[in-house]
């Protein structure tokens, strides 16, 4: 029996968590362990952090 999800299963899945998959896939460093501890509060606070974060590099970029 194949235990697989469909293509557009996973993409449905990936959307719903995209506030996870985002810090996983930044360079943040946040590990999957490190998301599994995190709350709901944690990773909206790591979001709103990444988001500032890239709006200084955005600025510094477009200094120089």
């Amino acid at each position: 029996m194949n235990n697989l999800i469909s293509k557009v299963e996973a993409e449905n899945r990936a959307r719903e968590r995209w506030s996870q998959w985002r810090l996983l896939l930044s360079d943040m460093n946040i590990t999957y362990t490190d998301l599994m501890i995190m709350d709901d509060e944690d990773i909206a606070e790591a979001n709103a952090a990444l988001d500032l974060y890239q709006k200084l590099m955005d600025k510094q970029t477009k200094k120089s």
